[in-house]
């Protein structure tokens, strides 16, 4: 409806009455959930930087984290801020990793587990959450089967997700023959995927790495992919004086001076 011709067929003083009760809802609403929105910002932004690759001090994700954990009481889910802040706390471990006899190892690893299931309770469809539980529950207690339940779950709700398949497929390749049937026809897809969406450095980097002993599998797969994308892929492992008998491909091996 347009608000400017309901006005017109209202009392004057019902139309300020309207436009008062309006006003107070907003300023309300304003006052309730701008504090959490402010407080909230800054892991969420930090988060992102952290998730494009971009690293920071120690002290400053340790302070990011206080902050919101201190700072926020949601009386329901914000899945944004719920991820937001098991990613820092993810970039907090994997700090404390690259700092020598860090004694604090042991507690951060369980300060990023209660993160990540909170988020997860917030929002059960998070790909990355899933996959870093499976990360975080193996580094504390080994591989188990249980835990590739969890790595399922990631390729389940977020199976074309590509800023994750970077990360996901190479752990994936890792542990291939303990997956299950469908599972690694999902890791071979997203390899494919990884050439679909053009991340060619990042699919040589697995192929070349914990892919190598699958490549027969992946190539078989990848006619699923354009053959430009193939054609690019070949052209980048020539140069690097592979010939992976890509289908639909052809590149000459140069030898180097």
């Amino acid at each position: 409806m347009d608000i400017r011709r309901a006005s017109r067929q209202l009392p004057s003083g019902t139309t300020r009455s309207v436009f008062v009760v309006l006003g107070t809802l907003g300023m309300a609403w304003s006052a309730l959930t701008l504090p959490t929105f402010w407080n909230e910002f800054p892991i969420r932004q930090l988060s992102e930087h952290i998730v494009r690759g971009e690293t920071f001090p120690l002290e400053t994700l340790r302070n990011a984290s206080l902050d919101f954990r201190h700072g926020v009481h949601l009386t329901a889910c914000d899945a944004v801020a719920a991820h937001g802040g098991a990613v820092v706390e993810l970039a907090i471990l994997d700090r404390s990793f690259a700092t020598p006899a860090n004694a604090a190892v042991d507690s951060q690893i369980e300060a990023s587990r209660n993160s990540i299931l909170s988020g997860l309770a917030c929002l059960p469809s998070d790909a990355f959450l899933w996959f870093e539980l499976y990360r975080i529950e193996s580094l504390q207690s080994g591989l188990r089967a249980e835990y590739l339940r969890h790595l399922a779950m990631s390729y389940q709700v977020g199976a074309n997700e590509g800023w994750i398949a970077i990360l996901r497929n190479k752990a994936a390749f890792a542990v291939f023959p303990a997956l299950t049937t469908d599972l690694k026809s999902s890791v071979l897809d997203e390899f494919c995927l990884l050439l679909r969406t053009e991340l060619y450095q990042e699919a040589i980097d697995i192929f070349l790495g914990s892919a190598e002993p699958y490549r027969d599998l992946i190539i078989a797969r990848i006619d699923a992919v354009p053959v430009q994308n193939r054609q690019a892929f070949a052209d980048l492992l020539a140069r690097k004086g592979i010939d992976a008998h890509i289908p639909g491909t052809s590149t000459t091996i140069r030898e180097r001076p």
